[in-house]
């Protein structure tokens, strides 16, 4: 009987040593579960702040793009106004120098009548003086 009892108790103690073993594993798995589902959430919360991050950089990159848009059509813009003022004035300087040859040329038409009307005068002065002459020399 003693065996009975001793075999109970052996018994006895590797069901209490089961039961143990059988909480520890259960503990084991919450602890798991728990670690995958704490995991799992931080997963989820570094995909979430990489999709933002990505969201953000994309945000930026269209931001810069269209700022380097806005300063290419500035820049654009300002270069075809120094075209323009530049061509503007070469239309300004072309104007202004025909201005000028056709002021020197009247001038110069004009110099030139004055020079005929001069010789003009002087044929008909050194033709009277020579008439004048002639007619002094028949007298004497």
């Amino acid at each position: 009987m003693e065996t009975k009892f001793v075999k109970a108790d052996e018994l006895q103690l590797a069901l209490s040593e089961n039961r143990r073993l059988k909480d520890a594993i259960s503990d084991l798995n919450g602890q798991i579960e728990i670690l995958q589902y704490e995991n799992g959430q931080a997963i989820q919360q570094a995909v979430a702040a990489a999709m933002d991050e990505i969201a953000q950089l994309r945000a930026t990159i269209v931001a810069q793009r269209e700022e380097q848009e806005r300063i290419s059509y500035e820049k654009d813009k300002h270069f075809q106004e120094i075209i323009a003022q530049g061509n503007n004035e070469n239309l300004q300087l072309k104007a202004m120098v025909q201005e000028l040859r056709d002021e020197m040329e009247r001038k110069a038409m004009e110099s030139d009548r004055r020079m005929e009307e001069e010789r003009s005068v002087f044929r008909g002065e050194l033709k009277q003086l020579q008439q004048t002459i002639q007619v002094l020399r028949d007298k004497l």
